[in-house]
């Protein structure tokens, strides 16, 4: 539909109806295509983009407890997120968010040691 109207010199009147949309969004994806080629027009993954309860700041306070006492299980960890921040979590979250955490550090490790 872009080609239709800036090579054949179609007008955006006729070239976007015949494609199924109007003119605004005849536009707007000029403007994705202008912005970030043929991929800009894929739509982004679905579903959250971060984490809603074991953000940063719970992670750091889950991470010094384990530095104090690093016996301590999930189940203790969650109920110690739920007294200190008032969130309720799972125990298999935050072993889930230990284990991202350690492999982003691990990553960060390999980095640094090949140089790049």
């Amino acid at each position: 539909m872009v080609r239709r109207v800036r090579v054949d010199k179609v007008p955006v009147a006729r070239a976007a109806p015949a494609f199924g949309f109007c003119r605004q969004s005849f536009y707007a994806i000029a403007a994705a295509l202008d912005a970030g080629g043929p991929a800009a027009l894929v739509p982004g993954k679905p579903g959250p983009k971060g984490p809603s309860k074991l953000t940063e700041p719970v992670m750091e306070h889950v991470e010094a407890l384990l530095q104090a006492d690093p016996e301590l299980k999930a189940p203790v960890l969650a109920a110690a997120v739920a007294e200190e921040f008032d969130l309720t979590v799972h125990p298999r979250s935050v072993e889930r968010a230990l284990a991202r955490r350690r492999e982003a550090r691990i990553q960060e490790d390999n980095r640094r040691g090949s140089g790049l």
